[in-house]
């Protein structure tokens, strides 16, 4: 039994006619008809009822066609995965992207991607930094953007942006009335981070120490934490994407070099379509470039 067999079998059923169905699988009818007879043999049952005038699948017949339908579909699908595997910046991939980040980037990455290889699809998640690094090295993503080097030599990073830290505080709160203020004022202050396993809060106490860290308040996100802020619990380190959620706070430029996070894309270094990891990094530094962020080397 071929698929072409199945073929044959399949238009005979949509068709009931065996010269309308030989033509439309371009075949001899001749061909089409002792194809089907030796499918029957092989099965030992028959598969149409003949009566001269007309053609009919038997209940049995009906069946096998059923499985016929789906097992040249699958076959099909198998072809359409080839295709796309054929071409690079075609078909499904999954990337991940820290959960800091997604938010303010997957909508317009998506839409740049969608410009540059419209047959590409990316699938998005979002995760903590560990969880990504291993979701790419066991091949449950393709790839990551993450803010922090991966050190792993399987893995391959492409570089994609810088992204400053903003400080962020409610308009009424003291460090308002400081013109410029120092990383020792703000660590002074009570600094609200998210709960552990964010790089964000990583980077946030390398920078300002855990001496002024409020471990009482954890949020899981950084709409959480903004809407704290607003309230006055405290004050935090934004990205500076995220400044679109920040309401009516306030927010400032911290002083002195080396105040942000470095935006990478890690994927295995096995992986077969780098063309597609190449334009998904192109296209993350347009859209940085676009929000005014420096893009390393460009």
């Amino acid at each position: 039994m071929t698929f072409r067999d199945l073929q044959y079998l399949v238009a005979l059923a949509d068709l009931r006619h065996f010269r309308r169905a030989a033509e439309s699988v371009h075949v001899s009818q001749p061909t089409l008809s002792g194809q089907i007879r030796k499918l029957e043999d092989m099965l030992g049952i028959v598969l149409f009822e003949r009566d001269g005038r007309s053609i009919a699948p038997t209940p049995a017949g009906d069946a096998i066609i059923a499985e016929a339908r789906h097992a040249l579909a699958h076959a099909a699908a198998i072809r359409d995965i080839a295709n796309a595997f054929r071409d690079p910046l075609a078909g499904p991939l999954r990337l991940g992207l820290i959960a800091s980040l997604g938010p303010y980037l997957v909508p317009d990455l998506i839409a740049q991607v969608g410009h540059d290889a419209p047959r590409l699809e990316l699938i998005v998640s979002e995760s903590l930094t560990p969880d990504l690094i291993t979701a790419v090295r066991t091949r449950e993503l393709d790839a990551a953007v993450i803010a922090t080097p991966a050190d792993e030599g399987e893995l391959v990073e492409y570089s994609l942006f810088d992204e400053p830290f903003l400080l962020a505080h409610a308009p009424d709160h003291p460090l308002a009335a400081i013109a410029a203020p120092s990383l020792a004022e703000i660590e002074r202050g009570t600094l609200l981070l998210l709960t552990e396993g964010h790089c964000l809060r990583d980077q946030a106490l390398s920078l300002c120490g855990a001496a002024s860290v409020d471990s009482s308040v954890k949020a899981a996100s950084l709409v959480t934490l903004i809407r704290l802020v607003e309230r006055g619990h405290g004050v935090t380190l934004l990205p500076e994407l995220a400044a679109i959620d920040a309401g009516a706070l306030t927010l400032r430029r911290l002083p002195g070099a080396g105040a942000s996070r470095h935006l990478r894309l890690i994927a295995r270094r096995a992986f077969p379509r780098p063309d597609a990891l190449r334009l998904i990094a192109k296209s993350a530094r347009i859209v940085a470039r676009a929000s005014g962020l420096s893009v390393p080397g460009a």
